[in-house]
């Protein structure tokens, strides 16, 4: 964490190499956290808006919290105003894609549909806590509400996604 930290205070002040060494570290993170957000509709270009941003307002990060969050928070905020934006979708039109580490084709696209089913804070609260392995506190930070909130929010995405993956 401390490196983490000494990167970013050195991206703040303008280095490109710092900057590029917490992109490399992070990106993946954040293309999946939006793959799987936009059902592949334009995560591309949001993660490279994100990490636009992220260096654009580098010296924003104050180090409160950790660098993947901070990023994960400018990511969610990107494809929300994306999201309004272009308008609403027909969710299930879309198909979403199936992650790279799946032994189970059949359960992964069974995961991918029931998450597509669900609204886009439910989604975005269960890609974060189960996908990302980010900590309630941390993704009530990204998402920027309340801790509570996140842990309603959670709960009514498990048990959609139970009832989804039992159906």
């Amino acid at each position: 964490m401390d490196q983490e930290l000494d990167l970013a205070r050195r991206a703040a002040a303008g280095d490109a190499a710092a900057f590029a060494a917490l992109v490399r570290a992070h990106e993946a993170a954040v293309r999946r956290f939006l793959a799987r957000l936009t059902r592949g509709d334009g995560a591309d270009d949001l993660a490279q808006e994100v990490f636009l941003k992220a260096w654009r307002s580098a010296d924003a990060f104050r180090g409160d919290g950790s660098y993947r969050a901070w990023l994960m928070r400018i990511a969610w905020t990107l494809f929300l105003s994306a999201h309004r934006a272009r308008g609403r979708r027909d969710a299930r039109e879309q198909a979403a894609p199936v992650p790279e580490s799946a032994h189970d084709r059949d359960a992964a696209i069974d995961l991918q549909r029931a998450l597509a089913g669900l609204g886009e804070r439910e989604r975005a609260a269960a890609l974060l806590c189960f996908g990302e392995g980010c900590s309630h506190g941390e993704a009530a930070a990204i998402m920027a509400i309340p801790l509570g909130t996140l842990k309603s929010i959670l709960a009514r995405a498990r048990t959609a996604l139970v009832q989804r993956l039992e159906a």
